[in-house]
């Protein structure tokens, strides 16, 4: 299992702020980076996108709620096994957030995959950051 995480962001809303949020799949799409996803379409408890080069990505969220600190969305559509873990936690009045990633990556796949799924997560918790201010 090849693990990928994002940089942790510290942002001024508090965790049940942040984590109400997230929990609505439908409010990743404004953090997704704009020229790199096209066609997002989802609900509140699945979505989907094709990102550059043409391969569509499906998140499905796996509980109702955030289990403690993390929200675990089931992926499907790409060619390899994985899943994204939506990361916040207490700090202070305010919220640490990360996005971590561990997919079933072959070596060629982690070759080609894991410079561009490390953009796109320290992407998302930059939009985090900018989104919701940081503390």
């Amino acid at each position: 299992m090849t693990e990928i995480k994002s940089r942790e962001v510290v942002v001024s809303a508090s965790p049940e702020a942040l984590k109400l949020h997230l929990s609505d799949l439908r409010n990743l799409g404004p953090l997704l980076p704009a020229d790199k996803v096209k066609g997002f379409v989802g609900s509140e408890d699945e979505v989907s996108f094709k990102i550059q080069g043409g391969l569509e990505i499906r998140l499905t969220r796996t509980a109702d709620q955030f289990d403690g600190d993390v929200l675990r969305l089931q992926g499907g559509g790409a060619p390899f096994a994985f899943h994204l873990d939506l990361h916040v936690k207490e700090e202070g009045t305010a919220a640490r957030a990360y996005v971590q990633c561990e997919a079933d990556l072959n070596p060629f796949l982690r070759m080609m995959a894991q410079k561009p799924l490390e953009a796109l997560f320290q992407h998302i918790a930059g939009a985090v950051e900018a989104r919701f201010g940081a503390a």
